[in-house]
């Protein structure tokens, strides 16, 4: 793959990342605008405990997360490269502790937040790592 497709491919992920945390945090606080698919567990995941750290909706870190790393693929320096690569990565991390506990914990499992944590996430983590090799 060229650098541009892959700066194409890294952006494109990143704005469907802002989309789908956008529609998250603004779920967050208007919970009539849920719309659950398939499983029904998006209620109880959205409110749990785990929805926020110290007050803040973890979907607003998301949508901050994503829109940082769509400003650093569009700033694109070296240094922008590796700051996208490393929060993808700590983003990919992250999605995976929400999943465990998603799975594990909270024992329901939000359809939206699994194609974040299972698609977008590792996606993201995989397009910006491949843009530091070149």
């Amino acid at each position: 793959m060229t650098d541009r497709s892959l700066r194409l491919a890294a952006g494109l992920v990143a704005l469907a990342g802002v989309v789908l945390a956008g529609y998250l945090t603004w779920v967050h606080f208007d919970d009539a605008a849920l719309v659950c698919v398939a499983g029904g567990g998006c209620e109880t995941v959205q409110e749990s405990e785990y929805a926020e750290i110290a007050g803040v909706p973890v979907a607003l870190l998301g949508l901050l997360a994503y829109a940082t790393v769509l400003g650093l693929v569009a700033w694109d320096t070296q240094t922008a490269r590796l700051g996208a690569a490393m929060l993808a990565l700590v983003g990919l991390l992250f999605s995976l502790y929400l999943l465990a506990l998603q799975l594990v914990v909270i024992d329901a499992v939000c359809t939206w937040c699994l194609v974040n944590d299972v698609v977008i996430a590792p996606l993201l983590a995989v397009s910006t790592a491949l843009r530091l090799r070149s």
